[in-house]
């Protein structure tokens, strides 16, 4: 057990009065403040207009050259989408060719006759072949080609099983009779009993779709791809580089494309760390999606330049206007050196406020003896009478003798907290003991009244606070009493929780509730709920005074919910773990 010592100091502030011979507000806040406060709160105005102005200014321009780089980026990826869709749909055309000429003819196929007469463009391809049953590439338009075995690749084995009715686009493959990059662009060939007779496979550059945007001026960083919906890159053009093959099975990008076929969002790319401002397209029937993105910081480049220009141009008239404002308060300063009486009647004012916490001791300690003495004779009377008259009275003298010595120690306590003689002894305490305590006093009141009185501890019912027991307790009985007092019928309930730090027990109850313009007046000395039924009850309006005093003293802090008719929370906030003087 350690005891903490607390100093307070109470300050009276004297009323305003109007001093007739100078013909200025004495004793008050604004007494020679007024015009500095004017000047001051202009200037802080001006300042907030001035930048509220240009915060406004600078979100609207970004808000535009992000919408812009939005059309500009989903116009670009709406061209790119209609190119890819006319280049695959012209290989489709000539797949289709090879498909049917094949399922007619067979191997008397000559394509690379087809592809010379012009029946197949072969601008758009690297190879026109055909993949027999077994796998083997047995026919191509390139003459003296290798036959090679391509039963394993993807384009291949995807067609062995079923017939899908329509071409199917591979991930970026080095081809083995090409020994380039390409796209292979694969229809099933079909026998006339309609099992399987092999592929017609176009291998096409992938670079062919990026292509399209070489005199397209996308800026620093910017890129064009085209990506399949397993998240393989089939062509990738980024500034001057070109790449195929990356994986981007991690980027947003897919899991947009499942909520929206087109679309626009800023990410760093998974491939080189850019941030961009993206926009994609999904191709229509087909696992593929159009991608164009601008680097956000060249895009933004002009925009920043602009910002800066803002925020220079106000950092400028702040200084004028704080320097503006320095001056006016330095020709105002000196007329407030008028107001240095008043520094002498706050001292005399404080000095009689001491003298009355005295007097309201010494009084009190005067009254706790005869008092005392009343309640000992009352005692030993209702335990001597031999009549159940004489008890009553005796039990009504110990009553009163008990309420009355309340209200002198609220009076002590109070006068001691402001007086700065309240000393703290601090222990380790179990909150779920405190709890039950304050209960166990209580519960024969609530019986007697007909209520429910509950209390619940914290989850921890072993946890320990470091605090003041006599004082926790005596706040927590002060507002279980009120709460009794004030509730005729329903329940009144005992909380206490952690909250981070801080331990908080919250009395709560059915009554008859408080209005809300009265929640700060009810903490005030001697002050009750005034026009309100709960003042029929009666006290003098001191235990939530001396509460909010002791929850203060004790670093915590006390307050109120409540609306008439509503019932009421006191809740009372208090460290778990004070910070001890000398610790």
């Amino acid at each position: 057990m350690s005891s903490l010592p607390v100093r307070r100091q109470s300050v009276s502030h004297p009323p305003a009065a109007w001093d007739a011979q100078t013909g200025e507000l004495k004793g008050g806040f604004l007494d020679g403040r007024l015009p500095l406060i004017l000047i001051v709160v202009l200037a802080l105005a001006l300042v907030i207009a001035l930048w509220a102005a240009v915060i406004y200014k600078t979100d609207s321009n970004r808000q535009q050259v992000e919408e812009s780089i939005r059309r500009d980026t989903m116009n670009l990826a709406r061209a790119f989408e209609e190119h890819t869709v006319r280049t695959l749909r012209s290989v489709d055309q000539a797949l289709l060719f090879v498909k049917f000429q094949y399922e007619k003819i067979g191997d008397r196929l000559d394509i690379a006759e087809a592809v010379q007469g012009g029946m197949i463009i072969s601008n758009l391809f690297n190879q026109v072949g055909v993949i027999n049953a077994e796998g083997i590439y047995h026919l191509s338009n390139i003459p003296n080609f290798n036959r090679v075995d391509l039963k394993d690749r993807e384009h291949f084995r995807v067609h062995v099983d079923a017939d899908s009715k329509s071409f199917f686009v591979s991930k970026p493959v080095l081809g083995r009779a090409t020994g380039k990059w390409s796209l292979q662009l694969t229809r099933r060939i079909n026998r006339p009993d309609g099992r399987f007779g092999g592929v017609a496979v176009i291998s096409v550059d992938p670079f062919y779709f990026t292509s399209f945007y070489n005199d397209v001026d996308l800026g620093r960083n910017g890129v064009v791809t085209l990506v399949g919906l397993d998240g393989i890159v089939r062509a990738r053009r980024a500034g001057d580089t070109m790449e195929v093959g990356q994986d981007l099975s991690r980027s947003k990008l897919l899991d947009l494309v499942k909520q929206s076929d087109a679309g626009h969002y800023i990410a760093k790319s998974v491939v080189d760390g850019v941030e961009r401002g993206v926009s994609y397209r999904k191709l229509k029937d087909l696992p593929l999606v159009v991608v164009v993105g601008v680097e956000r910081v060249a895009a933004m480049a002009d925009f920043e330049a602009r910002r800066l220009a803002y925020l220079r141009f106000a950092s400028v008239m702040t200084f004028v206007i704080a320097a503006f404002c320095l001056l006016s308060v330095g020709l105002l300063t000196r007329q407030r050196r008028i107001a240095q009486h008043l520094r002498e009647s706050q001292a005399r004012a404080e000095s009689a406020n001491r003298l009355k916490s005295e007097f309201l001791a010494s009084v009190s300690h005067e009254l706790r003896t005869p008092l005392n003495g009343i309640m000992g004779y009352a005692e030993l009377l209702k335990v001597t009478a031999t009549d159940d008259e004489p008890r009553e009275y005796a039990q009504t003298i110990l009553s009163s003798s008990q309420h009355l010595l309340e209200l002198v120690n609220s009076i002590l306590d109070l006068a001691r907290v402001e007086a700065g003689e309240m000393r703290l002894k601090l222990g380790d305490e179990k909150v779920s003991a405190l709890v039950s305590e304050v209960r166990s006093r209580y519960l024969p009141v609530a019986v007697g009244k007909g209520l429910t009185l509950n209390a619940t501890g914290p989850a921890d019912p072993e946890w320990t606070i470091r605090c003041d027991h006599t004082r926790v307790v005596q706040i927590l009985n002060n507002l279980v009493h009120n709460a009794l007092k004030f509730t005729d019928t329903g329940f009144v309930r005992i909380e206490a929780r952690a909250e981070g730090d801080r331990c908080v027990f919250e009395v709560s109850d059915s009554g008859c509730g408080i209005d809300a313009d009265m929640h700060e007046l009810i903490f005030e000395r001697f002050r009750q709920a005034d026009n309100f039924e709960t003042r029929a009850h009666g006290g003098a309006g001191l235990g939530l005074a001396l509460c909010r005093e002791l929850a203060e003293l004790m670093g915590g802090d006390i307050s109120v919910r409540s609306a008439r008719g509503q019932g009421s929370t006191f809740r009372l906030s208090i460290p778990a773990s004070p910070v001890e003087d000398g610790a």
